[in-house]
């Protein structure tokens, strides 16, 4: 990707992939938009992206990408502002929000599975359905959104919540890709494997015994589990122009599971 007036929103920016996808990103932009709930982070996070990049612009935006209004509402600021949006890179989610990560069917209430879905789906729905027009504008786009090998439901440690929600994101990122192709418009999606991102440590990793540590790096081919470096370099390649044939896919990123 080479440097270009291209804005870029990326959403989940002040943690995981989403912070790792921002410092890459920042490499070939102009003007980067940030969206996170915590602004503490954001603001950490603007101070060192502008201390490393001194001609990039860093806009930050305290924002729930779940909630209906306030998704279009601060688009909408971002379209009177610029005018435009080149590049949309949807790194919200996570599997912990439902409870706990491996909850069975029968152990999950309605208001966990729709937590799930919640967070995982309908923000991408709603982030993509403010972004597209504002790409059309211009006849050109980039769309990467993030799903999971959890998608396929043969991940032990997931629920079915999670599963499902992931797998509503490849489907979503097929149909759309072909809605939008005639447009200039890519939408594609990174499916990571295990990411040793700040939650996945604490959560997830740090909870392990050294057994099923083992156990788990075992089932992965390479051995270790995935940097969100690993993840963010794979959604700046399907926003850059290299990628501009590719779209309607989805990219695991999984060290060969």
């Amino acid at each position: 990707m080479s440097n270009s007036p291209r804005l870029a929103i990326i959403t989940g920016a002040g943690s995981g992939i989403g912070k790792a996808t921002a410092f890459l990103l920042a490499q070939h932009l102009q003007t980067l938009v940030l969206m996170d709930t915590d602004a503490s982070t954001l603001a950490d996070l603007k101070t060192q992206l502008n201390a490393e990049h001194s001609l990039l612009r860093v806009d930050t935006y305290l924002l729930d990408v779940t909630q209906e209004m306030a998704v279009n509402a601060v688009f909408g600021q971002i379209a009177d502002k610029y005018a435009r949006l080149d590049i949309l890179i949807n790194a919200v989610g996570g599997g912990t929000a439902g409870g706990p990560p491996g909850a069975k069917l029968e152990d999950m209430s309605l208001a966990q599975w729709q937590t799930l879905l919640h967070l995982n789906l309908d923000s991408i729905f709603l982030c993509c359905r403010a972004a597209v027009p504002l790409m059309k504008r211009h006849q050109y786009g980039r769309i990467v959104n993030f799903s999971s090998i959890a998608s396929h439901g043969r991940r032990d440690k997931v629920s079915v919540a999670y599963a499902a929600s992931k797998a509503g994101v490849d489907g979503f990122t097929r149909k759309l890709s072909r809605e939008v192709a005639p447009y200039g418009i890519t939408c594609n999606a990174v499916a990571p494997g295990i990411t040793l991102t700040e939650r996945i440590d604490e959560k997830f990793w740090q909870v392990r015994s050294d057994t099923e540590k083992h156990e788990v790096l075992e089932s992965i081919p390479v051995g270790r589990l995935s940097t969100p470096e690993e993840q963010a370099a794979v959604a700046v390649f399907l926003a850059s122009e290299a990628a501009s044939y590719l779209t309607g896919q989805i990219v695991e990123v999984s060290g060969g599971i």
